[in-house]
């Protein structure tokens, strides 16, 4: 097995400070699957 070059201290900063607690939020939901889509190349009204 071999570790990875990565150091994940920053991601697990970056994710911690950007976590909620307010799951039932659908407005959050929403924006985050927006913001998927957004990632992965989507434009919100494209054909």
């Amino acid at each position: 097995m071999e570790l990875s070059p990565i150091n994940d201290l920053e991601l697990r900063t970056l994710l911690l400070a950007n976590l909620t607690d307010d799951i039932n939020n659908t407005g959050i939901i929403f924006k985050s699957i927006e913001q998927s889509y957004y990632y992965e190349g989507y434009v919100k009204g494209e054909e």
